[in-house]
């Protein structure tokens, strides 16, 4: 039984498609009519030449570029959601957002598939346009419990490409708090990262006597969040976002970050779509 918090998620999120978001708006995304090259296994009649030698030397197998029309793709959803996602609200935003861009998809008449890696264990949901299913996609976003739950980043990038055969418009939604190399899905997708933080976890208020808990691990942690402490924590965070926003830009990956459900629209209108 779906409790009235997400049914009210949901419905904050249907009349927000319908009244500021549609399908037509996430199509814009796709590009202007020109080509997208797609990474694809090497077969023995393809061009050596064609031969991405960076890309299969990450992915360990032999990969080319390959040029294709653009033509109307999935749109797929990849939620991460590890032990950090308990900070505030941040797992009923990651909910929301997944939820507005399913309707959105759903409006639009185009296919949602949904990819949430929960820890160590991933879920997919298979492209549809079937409204039950892409709820139902929703719903085990909000009902998991991630406390104690930490996923392997490194991995994330090979395990999508393996998984999400047919080329998407992927949303790759999370708080970005780990390093996560997106170069290769951007060479096959039109990828788009959604950052979802709470403002605690950015500016944390000094608490000597407070018990710190890693949320990936559920275990203490034997560090006081003194003046100075935090000082170090949000230098150490700055370096980490400028560097994770330089790599998005080389790649010409869209982002947002969002903090709050009130404030997700405005920022997708201004920065991804």
């Amino acid at each position: 039984m779906m409790d009235t918090k997400f049914q009210t998620i949901l419905l904050r999120a249907k009349e927000d498609v319908y009244t500021h978001l549609s399908g037509g708006n996430l199509s814009r995304i796709l590009g202007e009519g020109y080509d997208f090259a797609e990474l694809q296994e090497y077969q023995s009649t393809d061009d050596i030449r064609h031969i991405s030698w960076v890309n299969s030397a990450k992915l360990g197998k032999t990969y080319v570029k390959k040029m294709h029309e653009e033509r109307e793709l999935n749109i797929t959803v990849c939620s991460l959601i590890d032990g950090r996602m308990v900070i505030g609200d941040k797992q009923e935003l990651l909910s929301y957002i997944v939820a507005l861009l399913g309707y959105s998809a759903y409006s639009a008449n185009d296919l949602f598939g949904a990819i949430s890696i929960f820890g160590s264990d991933i879920k997919e949901y298979e492209p549809t346009k079937n409204i039950e299913v892409i709820e139902q996609s929703i719903y085990d976003i909000y009902d998991f419990e991630p406390l104690g739950k930490s996923i392997n980043y490194a991995e994330v990038p090979s395990k999508l490409m393996q998984t999400i055969e047919a080329k998407s418009l992927l949303f790759i939604i999370g708080d970005f708090l780990d390093d996560i190399d997106l170069s290769i899905l951007s060479q096959k997708h039109e990828v788009v990262a959604v950052i979802v933080r709470d403002t605690w976890e950015e500016n944390p208020i000094a608490s000597p006597n407070a018990q710190l808990i890693n949320p990936q691990t559920n275990r203490a942690i034997n560090q006081t969040l003194s003046i100075r402490a935090i000082r170090e924590y949000r230098s150490k965070l700055l370096e980490h976002d400028n560097r994770l926003i330089k790599q998005l830009n080389s790649y010409n990956i869209r982002y947002a970050k969002v903090y709050n459900i009130d404030e997700v629209i405005g920022k997708f209108n201004k920065s991804i779509l």
